[in-house]
């Protein structure tokens, strides 16, 4: 007897790519746009997915057999999903490989590879080594995971599936939990669970009881590696009122362009596709609570900085951007380990948070301003740090204490 089943999509869950565009990319630059923009009709929900493999398959041509094989072994895979197969199977859960496009032959590779104990792909003809693909019509997953069901004497409320694209959205939502991995704009508005980056491990707590996993597996251990990336990202804001020094103008195209190149990820981001690098950071520093929009923290961090750099002076800016990289991030980091006494009610802000943040915007200030000056701005930029409107402190912060140092320094 099994405790459940647990259904894994391929493309963008298990491969980092996609199958298709990746032999489609193989025949030139002109082939692959067109599967491009296939794909991303697809994403947005405005084209079938029997029509995307007919058009993409099409546009592949006779393609060799062992090309393909090669070709599947080269795609980047997200990381720990033999581990996290592992661990399900030791729970008692049922493995189910399951792709509209891609081939059987090629699951079965892979299927065996990670140990699933079942996959269903995509029955294509093979003739004289060749894929012949003419039109496609694909079988409904939730016809394919209902006969495995029967097979297994288990009924939906024994279902978790994982899936990013449109084509699993019947699937997600008749399952008992339907995990968005990654998942396009479509797909984060159907499911449970919205898990937003490249460790498969992460999926575990959401469907393994707390109690069952090891300490390094535990929601809270993912929720702190995040945290803490996220504010080593943050403090990444100290280096830029020190380049300014050296080149300005450099530095203020540097954010511009920073800001401009993060904004275009997030829109491509939210709607399933990812911009290498910038989609990556954001992934791993994103918020299990961060999945209905788009993350604005970043950018109006930038923003700040931006500002205090723009129109103040190096000895007013200087202490600025150093109070919002690192007292703010020091204070979210003690606040959310230690903090008990909330503020005003206030969810996100906490005594022992703000107390920290106080303490070290009063260190910065000692050292960079006026010593009579550096007690009442300390106060000043705590009250700044307890404005309650979501990732508005990024902005508020550099620029609210770059206005009052300087006009209590005469600037």
């Amino acid at each position: 007897m099994k405790k459940g089943l647990v259904v894994f999509d391929v493309d963008g869950v298990i491969y980092k790519d996609v199958f298709l565009k990746k032999i489609v990319r193989s025949k030139g630059p002109r082939k692959f746009l067109k599967i491009l923009m296939l794909g991303i009709s697809f994403y947005l929900n405005k084209m079938s997915i029997d029509k995307l493999l007919t058009d993409g398959y099409r546009l592949a041509g006779d393609f060799n057999v062992e090309d393909a094989r090669n070709i599947a072994k080269k795609i980047k895979r997200f990381s720990n999903i033999n581990e996290a197969i592992q661990i399900l199977h030791k729970e008692g859960y049922y493995i189910s490989l399951i792709s509209s496009g891609i081939p059987n032959f090629i699951l079965k590779s892979l299927a065996g590879e990670i140990r699933a104990d079942s996959y269903s792909g995509l029955n294509i003809k093979i003739k004289e080594g060749k894929i012949k693909a003419g039109k496609i019509r694909t079988i409904s997953k939730v016809k394919i995971v209902e006969d495995l069901l029967k097979e297994l004497n288990l009924t939906w409320e024994a279902v978790i599936s994982i899936g990013d694209d449109p084509n699993n959205i019947d699937l997600l939502e008749k399952s008992r939990i339907g995990v968005g991995f990654n998942p396009s704009l479509i797909v984060r508005k159907k499911c449970d669970i919205v898990i937003e980056g490249n460790d498969l491990l992460e999926i575990l707590p959401f469907i393994i009881p707390q109690a069952n996993l090891p300490l390094k597996l535990k929601k809270e251990r993912f929720y702190w590696k995040r945290e803490i990336f996220r504010k080593a990202v943050h403090l990444l804001g100290c280096a830029f009122p020190l380049l300014a020094v050296l080149n300005r103008t450099m530095i203020i195209y540097i954010l511009l362009g920073t800001i401009i190149i993060y904004s275009f990820s997030e829109v491509l981001r939210y709607m399933g596709i990812s911009l290498p690098i910038v989609s990556y950071i954001t992934r791993r520093a994103q918020r299990y609570n961060e999945t209905k929009g788009i993350i604005i923290g970043p950018m109006l961090l930038a923003l700040g900085i931006l500002a205090a750099i723009l129109f103040f002076d190096f000895k007013v800016y200087l202490p600025a951007i150093l109070i919002v990289s690192v007292s703010d991030s020091l204070s979210a980091l003690v606040g959310k380990k230690f903090g008990k006494i909330h503020i005003f009610k206030l969810k996100n802000r906490t005594v022992q948070g703000s107390t920290v943040f106080f303490l070290s915007s009063l260190g910065i200030l000692f050292f960079t301003v006026p010593v009579q000056i550096a007690f009442p701005a300390a106060v000043i930029v705590t009250l700044f740090e307890l404005i309650p409107i979501y990732n508005l402190d990024n902005f508020i912060i550099p620029l609210g204490t770059a206005f009052f140092l300087h006009f209590t320094m005469g600037l």
